[in-house]
């Protein structure tokens, strides 16, 4: 309920941002279409291809952005009254996406909207945004390069933007720790908070988190896309990922213990701002335990290195192999 309408809301937007679990949410979304229908929730077609509304962006680097929104907007009301639409993309969960909603939705809708925002600890954010360009081809350099000139970081102007679009009591803005999601899980908790009853999870089957390729697997996949080999790398990504041979998965293998504290500190500040005004029943955005474990996220040696990148290749091979068995 919106204590300045007295009513229910009338939309989600959910923002994002990436590697925070929005798959699930959108899959969950678009295979309960009619569950969701009969509780109440309707999730929006217009702007959507498959599972996400990124179109939307695209739509508005084409100068198209006020077409869509007039889509949206008709089909948001051709809803009864007491239903809630619901948009997602993980694309909005950047500068100037809030202004583009503030120009050409309506105030009332605007009041009766609740922005949804899940935030991953920036260290464990900028290593997932690494992994992902690296081995899509979209970046060669190493971890900390990305880190100085490519990822950013900064949550709190994107969320003032939003504040200002929609009202900062129309924020729900939650840290994307699993001791705080509720039941652990991140699709329970946007049902929470979406005002849905968790009947409609209980025995929803998710396909189930990806695991996190090594560093290694990464930048070697990168390579093979760069070569422009017929190889196709979504497969050997299922592949590996079903199998998960020796050395292949791993998280937290991009940055030292220092190198995290120090990006941590970097953010301190902005991170306690979004605290404070948008969580202030936590005592702190994020859980930070493992950084005060002075044993975390050891580097390597030149052994353990060799014998990553050679797990790496092996890994790789294996999954050629498995799928083009004629060669």
């Amino acid at each position: 309920m919106n204590e300045e309408t007295g009513k229910s809301p009338r939309l989600i937007l959910h923002i994002g941002s990436q590697k925070t679990g929005t798959t699930t949410i959108q899959g969950f979304l678009k295979n309960q279409t009619e569950n969701l229908a009969s509780a109440g929730l309707h999730f929006v077609r217009a702007g959507r291809t498959n599972i996400a509304h990124n179109s939307v962006l695209q739509s508005i680097k084409k100068g198209q952005g006020d077409l869509v929104a007039g889509d949206i907007l008709s089909e948001i009301g051709a809803q009864p009254e007491n239903s809630c639409s619901v948009i997602s993309s993980e694309m909005f969960f950047r500068k100037g996406i809030a202004a583009y909603f503030k120009q050409h939705f309506p105030q009332d809708l605007r009041a009766r909207t609740r922005v949804l925002v899940y935030l991953r600890r920036q260290d464990k954010y900028a290593e997932a945004m690494y992994k992902q360009r690296v081995k899509n081809g979209r970046f060669r350099g190493s971890p900390s390069e990305y880190l100085k000139n490519v990822v950013k970081l900064n949550y709190d102007g994107i969320l003032q933007e939003f504040a200002d679009a929609f009202g900062q009591d129309n924020l729900i803005v939650r840290p994307f720790e699993r001791c705080l999601l509720a039941k652990g899980d991140v699709l329970r908790d946007f049902v929470q908070h979406a005002s849905l009853t968790e009947s409609l999870v209980v025995n929803y089957k998710t396909a189930g988190a990806n695991a996190t390729l090594s560093r290694q697997v990464s930048e070697q996949l990168g390579t093979l896309r760069r070569a422009g080999t017929s190889v196709n790398t979504r497969d050997i990504i299922r592949h590996i990922m079903r199998h998960k041979p020796a050395g292949a998965i791993q998280s937290g293998d991009c940055f030292d213990l220092e190198t995290r504290r120090a990006l941590l500190a970097t953010y301190a500040t902005e991170n306690e701002l979004i605290r404070s005004t948008f969580c202030p029943d936590l005592p702190a955005l994020f859980d930070m335990a493992d950084l005060f474990d002075n044993k975390a996220y050891a580097a390597p040696s030149e052994a353990d290195l060799e014998l990553k990148t050679h797990q790496a290749a092996q890994a790789i091979n294996a999954a050629i192999d498995a799928l083009n068995p004629e060669n």
